[in-house]
C-alpha cells in the first residue's frame, strides 16, 4: 500500500506535464498541484503506520528532492535577476529629456518607492497582527538559511558590496542591488556624456536582461511542480494545519490591501481629489488590472483612464503608468514580502524588532527598482528581503500554492498606486 502515494505523484506529475502541453492556464495547473499536493499528503500520512517510515518513505524522499531542485533553482534566478534589471531600468531613464519630464520622473520614482515603503510597513503590521505562520513548521532541511541576521549594524555592512564578485558567489543579494543600483547609476551618467562609446554596454545589459528574464519564465512554469512537491511533504509531515495556515495568509493580504487602498485614498484627500469621484473613474482600469493580473496589459486602460477620466495632461497619462508598472509596486514589492518576513520569523521563533521593521522597508523599496514587469516580480522581491535576513526560501514556495488568488488583488494595488500618483503629480507640476 505504501507504493500508492507514489504511483499517485508520478500520475500527478504526469497529469501537470500534459495539462501544459494542452495550454491549460497557469493558475489552473497550480491550483491542480495545491489540490494533488493536499490530498496525496494526507494519503501518505493515512498509508504510514508511524513517524519513522513516514519520514523515510519513497513518496516523500521524491517529493523532497523535487521540492528542493525547484527552491534551488528559484534562488538561482534571484542574482542575474535583479542585477541585469535594476540596471537596465536605470539606464532607461537617460532616455528621458525635457525639464518637465525630468521633474516627472523624479516625482514618480520618489512617490512610488515612498508608497512601497509604506506598503511593507503596512504588511508587517498586518502580518503581526494575523499572527502567520503560528503552528508552521517547515522541513528540516529549509530551516538552515545559508546567512543569519545578526543586527541592523552587521547587515548595514553586509549591503555595502566591497567584493560585488564575492557578494554574488555567497548569494548576498542585498549587496548585489546597491552595486546595480550605483553601477546602473553611474551608467546612466556615462550615457549622458558619452552615447555613442556606452550604447554597445546598454544594450549589453538590455540583451543579457532579455536572456535573463526569459530563464525566469522557465523557472517559474515549474511552480505547479513546485507545489505539488512541497505541499506533499508539509500535509504529509505536518497534516492540514499548513492548509489552514494558508487561508489565514490569504485573509491577511487582501486586509493589507484594503487599508493600502485607504492610504491611497488618503493621499488622493490630502491634496483635494474626491476618493470617490476618482474611484468611480478608475474602476474600469481596476477591473481590468484584477482580472488580467497584468500591470502591462492595463497600460492602454490605465492611459485612457488618466486622461479621459480625470483628465490629466497627455504627458503625465503616459508617463507615469509606464514607470509605475517597472519599479515601486506597492503590494508585489511592499506589502507581500513584508508579510512572508514576518511568517518565516514566527515559524523559526524570531522577534521582528523596530531595526528589521526599517530594514524590510527600505530593502523592499530599493529592490522594487526594475524587478517590476518580469516573470514572478513578487517572488524576486521577497527574495531580497529574505536573503538579508537569513530566512529559508521555502516560505515563498509554500504560498505559491495560493498565489493566483492574491495576484489579482496585488495587480489592482500596484497599478492603483501608479494611478493615484499621476493624479498627484499632475496637480503638483502644474
Amino acid at each position: 500500500m505504501t507504493y500508492i502515494p507514489l504511483s499517485l505523484l508520478l500520475s500527478l506529475s504526469f497529469l501537470l506535464y500534459t495539462l501544459q502541453k494542452k495550454n491549460v492556464s497557469f493558475n489552473i495547473r497550480t491550483l491542480v498541484g495545491l489540490a494533488g499536493g493536499v490530498g496525496l499528503g494526507i494519503l501518505a500520512h493515512v498509508c504510514s503506520n508511524n513517524p519513522m517510515p513516514l519520514k523515510s518513505s519513497m513518496v516523500l524522499q521524491l517529493a523532497d528532492l523535487m521540492g528542493s531542485v525547484y527552491l534551488h533553482l528559484l534562488q538561482m534566478i534571484v542574482i542575474p535577476l535583479i542585477f541585469t534589471s535594476m540596471i537596465d531600468a536605470i539606464m532607461k531613464m537617460g532616455d528621458t529629456c525635457g525639464t518637465f519630464l525630468r521633474r516627472l520622473l523624479a516625482g514618480s520614482v520618489s512617490m512610488l518607492l515612498g508608497l512601497t515603503a509604506v506598503s511593507a510597513a503596512i504588511g508587517l503590521t498586518v502580518g503581526q497582527w494575523f499572527n502567520l505562520g503560528a503552528g508552521l513548521q517547515l522541513p528540516e532541511a529549509a530551516m538552515s538559511p545559508k546567512h543569519q541576521y545578526d543586527g541592523i549594524g552587521a547587515a548595514i555592512k553586509d549591503m555595502l558590496p566591497s567584493n560585488p564578485f564575492a557578494s554574488m558567489a555567497d548569494g548576498n543579494t542585498v549587496a548585489i542591488v546597491i552595486f546595480a543600483l550605483l553601477l546602473g547609476i553611474a551608467g546612466f551618467y556615462a550615457y549622458q556624456k558619452n552615447k555613442e562609446e556606452v550604447l554597445p554596454f546598454k544594450q549589453f545589459i538590455h540583451a543579457f536582461f532579455l536572456v535573463i528574464k526569459q530563464l525566469a519564465t522557465m523557472v517559474i512554469s515549474l511552480t505547479p511542480y513546485g507545489v505539488l512537491a512541497m505541499i506533499t511533504t508539509m500535509t504529509a509531515t505536518h497534516g492540514l494545519e499548513t492548509f489552514y495556515g494558508l487561508l489565514s495568509y490569504v485573509a491577511a493580504m487582501y486586509v493589507a490591501m484594503a487599508i493600502l487602498l485607504a492610504l491611497h485614498f488618503s493621499v488622493l484627500l490630502f491634496f483635494k481629489v474626491n476618493p470617490i469621484e476618482y474611484f468611480k473613474k478608475a474602476f474600469v482600469a481596476l477591473l481590468v488590472a484584477f482580472s488580467s493580473r497584468s500591470s502591462f496589459a492595463t497600460l492602454t486602460v490605465s492611459e485612457e483612464t488618466l486622461k479621459e477620466r480625470l483628465g490629466l495632461r497627455q504627458s503625465v497619462a503616459s508617463f507615469v503608468p509606464s514607470i509605475g508598472a517597472t519599479l515601486g509596486m506597492n503590494a508585489c514589492a511592499g506589502i507581500f514580502p513584508a508579510i512572508l518576513v514576518v511568517m518565516a520569523m514566527t515559524i523559526q521563533h524570531q522577534e521582528i524588532t523596530w531595526q528589521i521593521v526599517l530594514m524590510v522597508m527600505f530593502v523592499n523599496a530599493i529592490a522594487s527598482l526594475g524587478v517590476s514587469g518580469i516573470p514572478g516580480t513578487a517572488f524576486v522581491a521577497a527574495g531580497v528581503a529574505f536573503t538579508l535576513l537569513g530566512l529559508p526560501f521555502s516560505v515563498i514556495l509554500l504560498v505559491q500554492a495560493v498565489d493566483p488568488i492574491i495576484d489579482m488583488g496585488r495587480t489592482a494595488m500596484n497599478v492603483n498606486g501608479a494611478l493615484t500618483t499621476a493624479v498627484v503629480l499632475d496637480k503638483k507640476l502644474q
